[in-house]
């Protein structure tokens, strides 16, 4: 895996406040170049948290001076010296919640609790376990709302819709299933992220040909040696919504629509402009999904919307940090100051959803900029740069040299 651990490595960070009288909230990180990581220690520590963090050296996210505490992880380890690291770090920032931020974090953390290694003290296994049952809810359904081959049919038998689909094993069995199904199909692997793991065919040849690429060893099956199973889905043309929401223990109380407005690229892209969105329909489907898998703490549940009817279709969960979480502020859903209230015992009093007035687009920083300086969306559209955190700001601008 990328980014792993090595335990006892830890530094002060930014100026967030003195540590002790604030609930403290650690972030879990395996790589270093993801935007939400990054921008969640400001939403944090405005919400009243002290903010640690536990990730590889030379990260955006430990540019952030919203960051009291930093343990560092090595470039390479494995999901036991992960662990380990983890345990120490702990120990010694004593966080209320973990926060995941990433897909191998989300990987790592429910590994330890189906599965917890031999060689760790029982109370220090009970301890972690209650901590991450703490901080995303509900182990039984781990699994159901991150394997993509389980999740759709477990959210279909709660009454949200999803497109039509199927689950293969082989070539043979993929064949089958499309004839079915139809063409074109989205072809996804049990785990996966930001495209990765995903392939678009439109035909038979393509078919065949993206198999063996899905196919293959992934970091994120952790070395769990299984037949491949790959989740056949019929492709439905139509923009992307997402509902970012903050629950604990299967409560939601805090979301927000959006709709990738642009992206890096037409299908499979991230998104560079989005736009906030009133959708009922996404929001209950969301919430549904919280409720029944006993979800806690940051999560994202992307639909499609059907260009030819407008209904809704769930693609999928990110039980983790996402890059947009911390823009909530902006249509009066701040999902950090909703957690921190929670935890505290005060009662939650979201907006109604309603048909209130919403803020206009706003350019994704500095992936928009990235991908091209001139683009006239920098210009046309207000532009989210953390100019209060300039540390940050200036690791974010940095990478425009590892682009040359």
């Amino acid at each position: 895996m990328t980014g792993a651990a090595t335990g006892g490595d830890t530094v002060p960070g930014g100026a967030s406040g003195a540590r002790g009288a604030k609930p403290s909230v650690l972030l879990l990180s395996t790589a270093t170049r993801w935007l939400g990581t990054a921008r969640m220690p400001r939403m944090l520590a405005r919400a009243g948290f002290d903010v640690a963090l536990l990730t590889p050296r030379d990260s955006l996210a430990e540019k952030s001076r919203y960051v009291s505490r930093i343990g560092f992880l090595s470039p390479t380890t494995t999901p036991m010296e992960w662990l380990f690291s983890l345990i120490q770090f702990v120990e010694a920032v004593s966080p209320r919640l973990v926060i995941p931020c990433d897909e191998m974090v989300v990987r790592l953390l429910i590994a330890l609790v189906d599965e917890p290694p031999a060689g760790i003290e029982p109370e220090v296994k009970a301890r972690l376990t209650a901590l991450i049952t703490d901080s995303m809810g509900d182990p039984r359904f781990y699994a159901t709302s991150i394997d993509k081959t389980l999740l759709t049919s477990a959210a279909e038998a709660l009454g949200v819709r999803v497109p039509p689909h199927a689950v293969a094993t082989d070539a043979q069995d993929a064949t089958a299933h499309a004839e079915a199904l139809g063409y074109p199909l989205v072809l996804k692997r049990r785990f996966g992220f930001a495209g990765q793991g995903v392939e678009i065919v439109r035909s038979r040849d393509e078919l065949v040909r993206a198999l063996p690429q899905l196919s293959g060893p992934d970091q994120l099956d952790l070395g769990e040696l299984r037949p491949p199973q790959f989740l056949m889905q019929k492709f439905i043309t139509g923009p992307y919504h997402s509902q970012a929401l903050v629950a604990l223990r299967g409560v939601p109380l805090a979301g927000f629509g959006w709709e990738r407005f642009a992206a890096t690229a037409a299908e499979k892209g991230q998104t560079t402009l989005l736009r906030f969105v009133h959708s009922p329909e996404t929001r209950a489907a969301s919430d549904t999904l919280c409720r029944e898998f006993g979800m806690s703490g940051f999560f994202n549940v992307q639909f499609v919307i059907d260009r030819s009817d407008g209904k809704a279709y769930l693609l999928e969960i990110n039980r983790r940090v996402v890059t947009h979480i911390h823009l909530g502020e902006r249509v009066g859903r701040d999902l950090g100051k909703a957690l921190f209230a929670a935890l505290d015992g005060a009662p939650v009093a979201e907006e109604a959803a309603g048909d209130g007035k919403l803020p206009g687009p706003i350019v994704v920083f500095p992936r928009e900029w990235l991908r091209d300086p001139r683009s006239p969306l920098l210009t046309e559209f207000p532009v989210d740069v953390p100019w209060d955190d300039p540390e940050l700001l200036e690791a974010m601008l940095a990478l425009r040299h590892e682009q040359q």
